[in-house]
Protein backbone atom coordinates (compact mmCIF):
# COMPACT_ATOMS: atom_id res chain seq x y z
CA UNK A 1 0.00 0.00 0.00
CA UNK A 2 1.40 3.35 -1.02
CA UNK A 3 1.49 5.89 1.83
CA UNK A 4 3.48 8.85 0.47
CA UNK A 5 2.13 11.33 -2.09
CA UNK A 6 2.56 14.85 -3.37
CA UNK A 7 -1.05 15.75 -2.58
CA UNK A 8 -3.60 14.13 -0.28
CA UNK A 9 -7.27 15.08 -0.62
CA UNK A 10 -9.54 14.19 2.28
CA UNK A 11 -13.14 13.68 1.19
CA UNK A 12 -14.56 12.27 -2.03
CA UNK A 13 -17.54 14.54 -2.59
CA UNK A 14 -17.70 16.87 -5.57
CA UNK A 15 -15.09 19.22 -4.10
CA UNK A 16 -12.71 16.33 -3.41
CA UNK A 17 -13.24 14.83 -6.85
CA UNK A 18 -12.43 18.15 -8.50
CA UNK A 19 -9.42 18.74 -6.26
CA UNK A 20 -7.90 15.32 -6.82
CA UNK A 21 -8.55 15.46 -10.55
CA UNK A 22 -6.96 18.89 -10.85
CA UNK A 23 -3.91 17.96 -8.77
CA UNK A 24 -3.26 14.76 -10.70
CA UNK A 25 -3.62 16.49 -14.05
CA UNK A 26 -1.06 19.01 -12.87
CA UNK A 27 1.40 16.15 -12.46
CA UNK A 28 1.17 15.56 -8.72
CA UNK A 29 0.97 12.07 -7.28
CA UNK A 30 -2.44 12.31 -5.66
CA UNK A 31 -4.38 10.28 -3.11
CA UNK A 32 -8.11 10.71 -2.48
CA UNK A 33 -9.36 9.46 0.89
CA UNK A 34 -13.07 8.64 1.15
CA UNK A 35 -14.86 7.19 4.17
CA UNK A 36 -17.73 5.75 2.09
CA UNK A 37 -17.62 3.18 -0.69
CA UNK A 38 -18.64 5.47 -3.56
CA UNK A 39 -17.79 9.01 -4.60
CA UNK A 40 -19.99 12.08 -4.64
CA UNK A 41 -21.12 12.55 -1.05
CA UNK A 42 -24.39 14.45 -0.85
CA UNK A 43 -24.48 14.75 -4.64
CA UNK A 44 -24.86 10.98 -5.02
CA UNK A 45 -25.26 9.07 -1.76
CA UNK A 46 -27.37 11.93 -0.45
CA UNK A 47 -29.58 11.85 -3.57
CA UNK A 48 -29.07 15.58 -4.24
CA UNK A 49 -29.09 14.83 -7.95
CA UNK A 50 -29.49 18.36 -9.30
CA UNK A 51 -26.42 19.99 -10.82
CA UNK A 52 -27.36 23.57 -10.00
CA UNK A 53 -26.79 26.35 -12.55
CA UNK A 54 -23.38 27.05 -13.98
CA UNK A 55 -24.65 30.39 -15.32
CA UNK A 56 -25.88 33.71 -13.94
CA UNK A 57 -29.38 33.54 -15.41
CA UNK A 58 -28.56 36.30 -17.88
CA UNK A 59 -27.02 33.97 -20.43
CA UNK A 60 -23.43 34.21 -19.16
CA UNK A 61 -21.48 31.07 -18.24
CA UNK A 62 -19.84 31.63 -14.86
CA UNK A 63 -18.25 28.28 -14.00
CA UNK A 64 -16.16 26.37 -16.54
CA UNK A 65 -13.23 24.00 -16.19
CA UNK A 66 -13.82 20.91 -14.07
CA UNK A 67 -17.09 22.34 -12.77
CA UNK A 68 -18.61 22.05 -16.24
CA UNK A 69 -16.71 18.84 -17.00
CA UNK A 70 -18.30 17.05 -14.04
CA UNK A 71 -21.74 18.30 -15.05
CA UNK A 72 -21.29 16.73 -18.48
CA UNK A 73 -19.72 13.59 -16.99
CA UNK A 74 -22.86 13.01 -14.93
CA UNK A 75 -24.69 12.26 -18.19
CA UNK A 76 -22.08 9.93 -19.67
CA UNK A 77 -23.65 6.71 -18.35
CA UNK A 78 -27.13 7.85 -17.48
CA UNK A 79 -30.18 9.93 -18.36
CA UNK A 80 -30.43 13.70 -18.34
CA UNK A 81 -30.30 16.56 -20.79
CA UNK A 82 -28.46 19.82 -21.25
CA UNK A 83 -30.66 22.81 -22.12
CA UNK A 84 -30.41 23.25 -25.88
CA UNK A 85 -29.30 26.87 -25.72
CA UNK A 86 -26.38 25.80 -23.53
CA UNK A 87 -25.64 22.60 -25.40
CA UNK A 88 -25.09 24.74 -28.48
CA UNK A 89 -23.89 27.90 -26.75
CA UNK A 90 -21.31 28.67 -29.44
CA UNK A 91 -24.16 29.20 -31.88
CA UNK A 92 -26.58 30.96 -29.53
CA UNK A 93 -26.61 34.52 -28.22
CA UNK A 94 -26.61 35.78 -24.66
CA UNK A 95 -30.14 37.01 -25.23
CA UNK A 96 -31.25 33.53 -26.32
CA UNK A 97 -29.65 31.95 -23.25
CA UNK A 98 -30.96 34.54 -20.78
CA UNK A 99 -33.62 33.14 -18.48
CA UNK A 100 -32.66 29.54 -19.26
CA UNK A 101 -30.44 28.26 -16.46
CA UNK A 102 -27.62 25.86 -17.29
CA UNK A 103 -28.87 23.22 -14.84
CA UNK A 104 -28.79 19.43 -15.19
CA UNK A 105 -30.80 16.66 -13.56
CA UNK A 106 -28.72 13.49 -13.34
CA UNK A 107 -28.81 10.17 -11.51
CA UNK A 108 -26.52 9.11 -8.68
CA UNK A 109 -25.06 5.87 -10.02
CA UNK A 110 -23.87 7.30 -13.36
CA UNK A 111 -22.23 10.22 -11.55
CA UNK A 112 -20.41 7.89 -9.14
CA UNK A 113 -19.13 5.71 -11.96
CA UNK A 114 -18.06 8.49 -14.30
CA UNK A 115 -16.31 10.43 -11.52
CA UNK A 116 -14.34 7.37 -10.46
CA UNK A 117 -13.40 6.70 -14.07
CA UNK A 118 -12.11 10.26 -14.51
CA UNK A 119 -9.98 10.00 -11.38
CA UNK A 120 -8.50 6.62 -12.24
CA UNK A 121 -7.73 7.76 -15.78
CA UNK A 122 -5.86 10.73 -14.29
CA UNK A 123 -3.80 8.40 -12.09
CA UNK A 124 -5.39 9.25 -8.73
CA UNK A 125 -5.03 6.66 -5.97
CA UNK A 126 -8.43 6.22 -4.33
CA UNK A 127 -8.66 4.72 -0.87
CA UNK A 128 -12.23 3.90 0.14
CA UNK A 129 -13.33 3.09 3.70
CA UNK A 130 -10.63 5.43 4.97
CA UNK A 131 -11.91 7.65 7.78
CA UNK A 132 -9.70 10.53 8.87
CA UNK A 133 -8.65 9.98 12.48
CA UNK A 134 -5.82 12.40 13.24
CA UNK A 135 -3.40 14.92 11.75
CA UNK A 136 0.26 15.59 12.49
CA UNK A 137 1.82 19.03 12.04
CA UNK A 138 4.98 21.01 12.55
CA UNK A 139 4.95 24.71 13.38
CA UNK A 140 3.40 25.78 10.05
CA UNK A 141 3.07 22.58 8.00
CA UNK A 142 0.76 19.59 7.91
CA UNK A 143 3.02 16.55 7.66
CA UNK A 144 0.69 13.55 7.71
CA UNK A 145 -2.82 12.25 8.25
CA UNK A 146 -3.83 9.00 9.88
CA UNK A 147 -6.90 7.10 8.74
CA UNK A 148 -8.74 4.27 10.44
CA UNK A 149 -8.90 1.10 8.36
CA UNK A 150 -9.99 -2.48 8.94
CA UNK A 151 -6.37 -3.37 9.71
CA UNK A 152 -5.93 -0.46 12.09
CA UNK A 153 -4.51 3.05 11.75
CA UNK A 154 -2.52 3.93 8.62
CA UNK A 155 -0.37 7.07 8.35
CA UNK A 156 -0.07 8.84 5.00
CA UNK A 157 2.31 11.68 4.21
CA UNK A 158 2.24 14.37 1.53
CA UNK A 159 3.66 17.74 0.55
CA UNK A 160 0.26 19.42 0.44
CA UNK A 161 -3.18 18.61 1.84
CA UNK A 162 -6.73 19.52 0.86
CA UNK A 163 -9.71 19.45 3.22
CA UNK A 164 -12.76 18.46 1.18
CA UNK A 165 -14.44 16.54 3.99
CA UNK A 166 -17.47 18.81 3.97
CA UNK A 167 -17.09 19.25 7.74
CA UNK A 168 -13.57 20.77 7.85
CA UNK A 169 -12.37 17.69 9.73
CA UNK A 170 -8.80 18.02 8.47
CA UNK A 171 -8.64 21.70 9.42
CA UNK A 172 -10.14 21.05 12.85
CA UNK A 173 -7.87 18.09 13.61
CA UNK A 174 -4.83 20.14 12.57
CA UNK A 175 -5.81 22.96 14.89
CA UNK A 176 -6.63 25.43 12.14
CA UNK A 177 -9.29 27.96 13.13
CA UNK A 178 -12.80 26.79 12.23
CA UNK A 179 -16.40 27.91 12.67
CA UNK A 180 -19.34 25.62 13.49
CA UNK A 181 -23.05 25.91 12.75
CA UNK A 182 -25.38 24.06 15.13
CA UNK A 183 -28.72 24.62 13.41
CA UNK A 184 -28.88 22.33 10.40
CA UNK A 185 -32.40 21.39 9.41
CA UNK A 186 -34.00 18.00 8.94
CA UNK A 187 -33.98 16.61 5.40
CA UNK A 188 -35.62 13.57 3.86
CA UNK A 189 -35.01 13.26 0.14
CA UNK A 190 -36.01 9.94 -1.37
CA UNK A 191 -37.13 8.24 -4.56
CA UNK A 192 -40.54 6.60 -4.69
CA UNK A 193 -41.99 4.06 -7.11
CA UNK A 194 -45.73 3.71 -7.62
CA UNK A 195 -45.82 0.47 -9.59
CA UNK A 196 -45.86 -3.13 -8.54
CA UNK A 197 -42.76 -5.28 -8.70
CA UNK A 198 -42.03 -6.20 -12.30
CA UNK A 199 -44.64 -3.79 -13.61
CA UNK A 200 -44.60 -0.30 -14.99
CA UNK A 201 -44.75 2.69 -12.71
CA UNK A 202 -43.48 6.17 -12.02
CA UNK A 203 -40.14 6.89 -10.40
CA UNK A 204 -40.15 10.22 -8.56
CA UNK A 205 -37.73 12.24 -6.43
CA UNK A 206 -39.13 13.90 -3.31
CA UNK A 207 -36.98 16.74 -1.93
CA UNK A 208 -38.34 16.99 1.59
CA UNK A 209 -36.65 19.49 3.90
CA UNK A 210 -37.53 21.72 6.79
CA UNK A 211 -36.79 25.38 6.07
CA UNK A 212 -33.09 26.20 6.30
CA UNK A 213 -32.28 29.51 4.66
CA UNK A 214 -32.27 32.31 5.54
CA UNK A 215 -33.34 31.04 8.98
CA UNK A 216 -33.94 27.44 10.12
CA UNK A 217 -37.45 26.84 11.41
CA UNK A 218 -37.52 27.39 15.17
CA UNK A 219 -40.22 24.77 15.76
CA UNK A 220 -38.29 21.99 13.99
CA UNK A 221 -35.30 19.93 15.18
CA UNK A 222 -31.77 21.25 14.63
CA UNK A 223 -28.48 19.37 14.26
CA UNK A 224 -24.82 20.38 14.49
CA UNK A 225 -23.76 17.39 12.40
CA UNK A 226 -20.50 16.88 14.28
CA UNK A 227 -21.36 14.88 17.40
CA UNK A 228 -21.98 11.16 17.05
CA UNK A 229 -25.29 11.33 18.89
CA UNK A 230 -26.39 14.35 16.87
CA UNK A 231 -25.59 12.77 13.50
CA UNK A 232 -27.39 9.58 14.50
CA UNK A 233 -30.41 11.55 15.62
CA UNK A 234 -30.57 13.29 12.27
CA UNK A 235 -30.41 9.98 10.40
CA UNK A 236 -33.23 8.41 12.38
CA UNK A 237 -35.28 11.62 12.10
CA UNK A 238 -34.63 11.59 8.35
CA UNK A 239 -35.93 8.04 8.05
CA UNK A 240 -39.07 8.88 10.01
CA UNK A 241 -39.53 12.00 7.84
CA UNK A 242 -39.48 9.77 4.75
CA UNK A 243 -41.82 7.19 6.22
CA UNK A 244 -44.33 9.83 7.29
CA UNK A 245 -44.25 11.51 3.89
CA UNK A 246 -44.71 8.20 2.09
CA UNK A 247 -47.63 7.30 4.35
CA UNK A 248 -49.40 10.58 3.56
CA UNK A 249 -48.90 10.10 -0.16
CA UNK A 250 -50.06 6.49 0.06
CA UNK A 251 -53.44 7.75 1.26
CA UNK A 252 -53.89 9.18 -2.24
CA UNK A 253 -51.99 6.47 -4.07
CA UNK A 254 -51.87 3.04 -2.36
CA UNK A 255 -48.95 2.04 -4.63
CA UNK A 256 -46.65 4.82 -3.39
CA UNK A 257 -43.62 3.36 -1.56
CA UNK A 258 -40.04 4.49 -0.83
CA UNK A 259 -37.67 2.90 -3.32
CA UNK A 260 -34.32 4.55 -2.57
CA UNK A 261 -33.33 6.53 0.51
CA UNK A 262 -30.07 8.43 1.20
CA UNK A 263 -27.01 6.51 2.29
CA UNK A 264 -25.56 9.81 3.45
CA UNK A 265 -26.74 12.53 5.81
CA UNK A 266 -28.47 15.62 4.46
CA UNK A 267 -26.66 18.11 6.70
CA UNK A 268 -25.78 21.28 4.82
CA UNK A 269 -23.34 23.37 6.85
CA UNK A 270 -21.59 21.96 9.88
CA UNK A 271 -18.03 23.28 10.21
CA UNK A 272 -15.77 25.33 7.93
CA UNK A 273 -12.37 26.95 7.73
CA UNK A 274 -12.16 30.44 9.23
CA UNK A 275 -9.81 32.96 7.63
CA UNK A 276 -9.55 36.75 7.61
CA UNK A 277 -11.60 36.71 4.38
CA UNK A 278 -15.16 35.34 4.52
CA UNK A 279 -17.01 35.05 1.23
CA UNK A 280 -20.51 36.54 1.47
CA UNK A 281 -23.63 36.31 -0.67
CA UNK A 282 -24.96 39.43 1.01
CA UNK A 283 -21.84 41.58 0.63
CA UNK A 284 -19.94 40.34 -2.41
CA UNK A 285 -22.44 40.23 -5.28
CA UNK A 286 -20.81 41.71 -8.42
CA UNK A 287 -17.49 42.06 -6.55
CA UNK A 288 -14.29 41.12 -8.33
CA UNK A 289 -11.57 39.93 -5.97
CA UNK A 290 -8.05 40.50 -7.22
CA UNK A 291 -7.17 37.03 -5.93
CA UNK A 292 -10.20 35.37 -7.58
CA UNK A 293 -9.80 31.68 -8.36
CA UNK A 294 -13.21 31.13 -9.96
CA UNK A 295 -16.66 32.54 -10.59
CA UNK A 296 -20.18 31.36 -9.78
CA UNK A 297 -23.77 32.40 -10.19
CA UNK A 298 -26.47 32.20 -7.56
CA UNK A 299 -28.53 29.01 -7.67
CA UNK A 300 -31.46 30.69 -5.90
CA UNK A 301 -31.66 33.90 -7.94
CA UNK A 302 -30.86 35.06 -11.45
CA UNK A 303 -28.86 38.21 -12.32
CA UNK A 304 -26.25 37.51 -9.62
CA UNK A 305 -22.50 37.11 -10.11
CA UNK A 306 -19.71 36.32 -7.68
CA UNK A 307 -15.98 35.72 -7.75
CA UNK A 308 -14.40 33.46 -5.13
CA UNK A 309 -11.19 34.73 -3.46
CA UNK A 310 -8.17 32.51 -2.99
CA UNK A 311 -8.03 33.73 0.63
CA UNK A 312 -11.17 31.72 1.41
CA UNK A 313 -9.48 28.47 0.38
CA UNK A 314 -6.02 28.93 1.86
CA UNK A 315 -5.43 28.07 5.50
CA UNK A 316 -3.59 30.75 7.43
CA UNK A 317 -1.81 28.71 10.10
CA UNK A 318 -0.54 25.86 7.93
CA UNK A 319 1.13 26.86 4.69
CA UNK A 320 0.39 23.62 2.82
CA UNK A 321 -3.27 23.23 3.77
CA UNK A 322 -6.19 24.16 1.50
CA UNK A 323 -9.95 23.90 1.83
CA UNK A 324 -12.55 23.23 -0.84
CA UNK A 325 -16.32 23.06 -1.15
CA UNK A 326 -18.37 23.88 1.90
CA UNK A 327 -15.18 23.83 3.98
CA UNK A 328 -14.02 27.21 2.61
CA UNK A 329 -14.27 30.39 4.65
CA UNK A 330 -17.70 32.02 4.19
CA UNK A 331 -20.23 33.83 6.32
CA UNK A 332 -23.72 32.46 6.92
CA UNK A 333 -25.07 33.79 3.63
CA UNK A 334 -22.00 32.81 1.60
CA UNK A 335 -22.02 29.29 3.02
CA UNK A 336 -25.31 28.73 1.23
CA UNK A 337 -23.51 29.30 -2.09
CA UNK A 338 -20.22 27.57 -1.36
CA UNK A 339 -21.91 24.32 -0.30
CA UNK A 340 -23.56 23.59 -3.68
CA UNK A 341 -22.17 21.44 -6.48
CA UNK A 342 -20.84 24.02 -9.00
CA UNK A 343 -19.00 26.01 -6.32
CA UNK A 344 -17.62 22.84 -4.76
CA UNK A 345 -16.09 21.95 -8.11
CA UNK A 346 -14.76 25.49 -8.67
CA UNK A 347 -13.03 25.69 -5.29
CA UNK A 348 -11.93 22.06 -5.54
CA UNK A 349 -10.16 22.66 -8.84
CA UNK A 350 -8.42 25.76 -7.51
CA UNK A 351 -7.27 23.96 -4.36
CA UNK A 352 -6.06 20.99 -6.39
CA UNK A 353 -4.00 23.10 -8.78
CA UNK A 354 -2.56 25.19 -5.95
CA UNK A 355 -1.61 22.11 -3.93
CA UNK A 356 0.06 20.50 -6.93
CA UNK A 357 2.02 23.67 -7.67
CA UNK A 358 3.13 23.81 -4.04
CA UNK A 359 4.17 20.15 -4.08
CA UNK A 360 6.34 20.89 -7.10
CA UNK A 361 7.97 24.13 -5.91
CA UNK A 362 7.89 23.79 -2.14
CA UNK A 363 5.86 26.94 -1.54
CA UNK A 364 2.30 28.13 -2.00
CA UNK A 365 1.78 29.61 -5.47
CA UNK A 366 1.49 33.33 -6.04
CA UNK A 367 -2.02 34.44 -6.94
CA UNK A 368 -1.02 35.54 -10.45
CA UNK A 369 0.66 32.20 -11.18
CA UNK A 370 -2.34 30.26 -9.90
CA UNK A 371 -4.78 32.37 -11.91
CA UNK A 372 -2.72 31.88 -15.07
CA UNK A 373 -2.66 28.12 -14.59
CA UNK A 374 -6.41 27.97 -13.88
CA UNK A 375 -7.33 29.97 -16.97
CA UNK A 376 -5.14 27.68 -19.06
CA UNK A 377 -7.28 24.80 -17.80
CA UNK A 378 -10.59 26.42 -18.76
CA UNK A 379 -11.51 28.10 -15.48
CA UNK A 380 -13.39 31.33 -16.18
CA UNK A 381 -11.94 34.51 -14.67
CA UNK A 382 -13.40 37.67 -16.22
CA UNK A 383 -13.03 40.91 -14.28
CA UNK A 384 -15.19 42.80 -16.81
CA UNK A 385 -18.30 40.97 -15.59
CA UNK A 386 -18.14 42.73 -12.22
CA UNK A 387 -19.00 46.21 -11.01
CA UNK A 388 -16.47 46.78 -8.25
CA UNK A 389 -13.14 45.44 -7.03
CA UNK A 390 -11.94 44.39 -3.60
Amino acid sequence: MRTNFDVIVCGGGIAGIAAALAAAREGASTCLLEKEYCLGGLATLGLIVIYLPLCDGDGVLMSGGISEELALASLKYGPGTIPEVWKNRNTTTIEERAGKRYEIRYQAAPMMLSAEELLLDAGVTIYYDARLASVETTENTVTSVTVDTKRGPVKLTAKAFIDATGDADLCAFAGEKTVEFAHNSRTGWYFSFDGTTGGTGKLQLHGNSDSYYPTPAEDKPHYNGLDLEDISRHMTDMHRFILDDAARKREQNPSHFPLLIPAFHGLRTTRRLSTSMEFSEDNHERVWFEDAIGMIGNWKKSHKRYSIPYRCCKAETYDNLYAAGRCVSADRSGWDLTRVIPTCAVTGEAAGVAAAMQARTGCAPAVSDLQKKLTEKGVLLDKTLFDRTM
